[in-house]
């Protein structure tokens, strides 16, 4: 070799083991691997073809326990909703399921397996759920419903299949295995019987080892409710309201086809089939490793600063100044009073969407929602990315209000403390549609007053809350299209009668305070917070306006458990459970305002079912609230007197709890 050759050749003289190695060149007759593939599917799609789910040993037993079936269900039951009302606009997300072929190529006569490499909890909890509603079919007499459930939790054996395990489409680990087909295969009454060591009164306990036996008992019980009464934040008729027993199976038969088009064509997974030279134990355990899963608003950050690279604009100025705020950990904890259980990041980007449209916004869905928003039939709705970012920025405060972090504005402030008490984050967007309105300070705190009226009045009226995030959704609705202001709101309400919309009137008000079971209408904190305003009412001009305190509790100044230290007006010795109509009064009046009020946690334990001599003492001696002064010239304690306090409380309530009429 020339020294010519060796200067071009700079590895001539290198030893072997320094000279980069060439790839070897494939045999053209190599058979090539397949690659890893990965699609979107709906469950029915995943679940329709005959074949078996295989799960490894090398995973865990089934572990999801109430967290996680909590939610799990929240999503199926608002996709059914949806479903039922028409109003189904996207398939929603569960996670992704990834898979593994057990055997080369397809074998005539024999059905296919698949390993489950990951989301084999989710599978079990989708076949859990499925058999759930094939029994609650089964009560209901769906013979339909049960067949095509079968479909999707059973195999059609085929000629050459031997293993008896095959008519099964998942097969788990064996410690789970007996339990989960008999789950599958037998009848729930068959299920109760060989099981029963596991069921503790009427239920598989929380802390059970079983739990596909609790998953699976747990579904049935939240089926059989939504057959029963419909979606549980949707006004619907009860199936004992209807006497016609045909109309009885009908309204069932749609709600439990309305379940399984929620589970089998609304939700999807994503499904990643593995190459022959993957390494399953390898990507488990890859898969498992501690990782965040990444919230919507994280997505919808990645989409907004992806959008915004294509424009000529600092991405790290635009980071710092309007995005970097929301990386604060407030935001990714829990909004406490929301539902479904999400950060709060992610419950703020749903209201600004429902404030600034008008429309249903659908938090299962929130990314697709956002970029329909963002981008309406791929055409930008901003002209610049800044200016998308700045609307986040301008709501962000009044959000922060609302959940009581700052006080960017009195009323909004206030009725944030309301809504929280209440629950109903529903009117989230109507409030922040208020706040970035010209309207007058006064007139934004009439309309706080109108909202937080509404939903007290409804509840002391006896009226379904159900239909709230409706009422809510439609006002935005109208706010967007006609302007925010008291007469737009109140136009709103003008011929609306029905129960599941109307706003109660003065008299239906006043009506629903004197018979009502104000207890159990508005329980927990939200009677105390009633109370609290009928204290405030009831105080002098000169008295002090302070928070309510902690630790008072709501008290029955007749009890609930009374006895014979409770006389009747007329004398007449009662008994609780005679039978007698006027022990039947009592138990219906001693639930309603008039006989409550507000002590300490310690005088409440102190006074107990003491006579009301007894408690009238204690009162004088321990309370200062203006709420109880009405007991000290009293000398006892009775239906009349009650009728008489609850009058009394019922022509203050319409000046707290202003009406539509009043608001002009």
């Amino acid at each position: 070799m020339s020294r010519k050759t060796q200067a071009m050749n700079p590895h001539r003289n290198c030893s072997n083991a320094s000279r980069p190695k060439k790839p070897p060149r494939p045999s053209p007759h190599a058979r090539r691997k397949p690659p890893m593939q990965a699609d979107d599917h709906a469950v029915e799609v995943i679940l329709s073809e005959a074949r078996r789910f295989m799960v490894p040993l090398y995973q865990r037993k089934y572990q999801w326990g109430d967290e996680r079936l909590g939610p799990f269900w929240e999503d199926v039951e608002a996709k059914a909703a949806e479903v039922l009302d028409g109003d189904s606009k996207f398939q929603h997300y569960m996670g992704a399921l990834i898979l593994a072929p057990i055997d080369e190529g397809s074998r005539i006569g024999v059905t296919p397996r698949v390993q489950v490499v990951d989301g084999q909890q989710r599978l079990t909890t989708f076949q859990l759920l499925l058999a759930a509603i094939r029994e609650v079919a089964r009560d209901h007499g769906a013979d339909d419903v049960i067949a095509y459930v079968q479909d999707y939790i059973l195999n059609p054996l085929k000629s050459k299949d031997t293993d008896p395990l095959t008519r099964f489409k998942l097969t788990p680990t064996p410690s789970d295995r007996e339990i989960f087909h008999d789950v599958l295969e037998k009848e729930y009454k068959a299920v109760r019987v060989k099981y029963h060591q596991f069921y503790y009164g009427q239920r598989v306990p929380k802390n059970t080892p079983w739990r596909s036996l609790r998953a699976y008992d747990e579904f049935r019980k939240r089926v059989d409710y939504f057959v029963k009464f419909g979606p549980s934040d949707i006004e619907a008729p009860e199936l004992e309201d209807i006497e016609d027993g045909e109309g009885q199976a009908a309204l069932a038969e749609e709600r439990l086809e309305a379940l399984l088009k929620a589970v089998l064509n609304r939700m999807k997974l994503v499904v990643i089939t593995l190459g022959e030279g993957d390494d399953a134990q390898v990507i488990f355990e890859t898969l498992n490793s501690k990782g965040e899963p990444l919230l919507a608003m994280d997505l919808v950050r990645n989409n907004i600063f992806h959008r915004a690279e294509k424009e000529e604009t600092s991405i790290d100025a635009l980071y710092k100044e309007l995005w970097d705020p929301f990386d604060d950990y407030w935001w990714r904890a829990n909004a406490p009073n929301a539902r479904p259980s999400r950060p709060r990041i992610d419950h703020f980007l749903a209201h600004v969407l429902a404030a600034e449209t008008g429309e249903k916004i659908s938090m299962r869905e929130l990314y697709a929602e956002y970029r329909g928003f963002a981008v309406p039939k791929g055409r930008p709705r901003f002209e610049k990315v800044e200016d998308e970012l700045r609307l986040l920025q301008r709501h962000a405060p009044i959000y922060e209000t609302l959940e009581g972090r700052i006080k960017a504005d009195p009323a909004m402030a206030w009725l944030g403390k309301k809504l929280g008490v209440w629950q109903v984050t529903t009117a989230y967007p109507l409030a922040m549609q208020i706040a970035a309105s010209e309207l007058a300070d006064g007139d934004k705190m009439t309309l706080a007053r109108l909202i937080y009226s509404y939903i007290v009045r409804r509840a002391l009226s006896g009226l379904t809350a159900k239909n709230l995030n409706k009422v809510f959704q439609s006002l935005t609705q109208r706010f967007v299209e006609d302007g925010v202001s008291l007469e737009v709101f109140t136009a709103y309400f003008a011929g609306r009668d029905g129960d599941s919309t109307r706003f109660p009137n003065d008299e239906e008000f006043q009506r629903g305070i004197l018979s009502q079971p104000a207890y159990r209408l508005a329980p927990s904190a939200r009677i105390k917070d009633v109370l609290w305003e009928l204290e405030n009412a009831s105080k002098s001009a000169l008295a002090e306006r302070v928070e309510m305190p902690d630790g008072l509790q709501t008290e029955h100044v007749l009890p609930q458990s009374w006895t014979s230290d409770w006389p009747f007006e007329d004398a007449v010795d009662r008994s609780r459970y005679d039978g007698d109509p006027a022990s039947e009064e009592r138990d219906r009046m001693l639930h309603t305002l008039g006989n409550l009020t507000l002590i300490t946690g310690g005088l409440n334990i102190s006074s107990g079912n003491k006579s009301f001599a007894e408690k009238k003492a204690k009162f004088a001696e321990h309370t200062g609230l203006f709420l109880n002064k009405w007991f000290v010239n009293k000398e006892a304690w009775a239906e009349g007197d009650i009728r008489q306090r609850g009058e009394h409380l019922a022509l203050a309530a319409p000046k707290i709890w202003i009406g539509l009429e009043e608001s002009k």
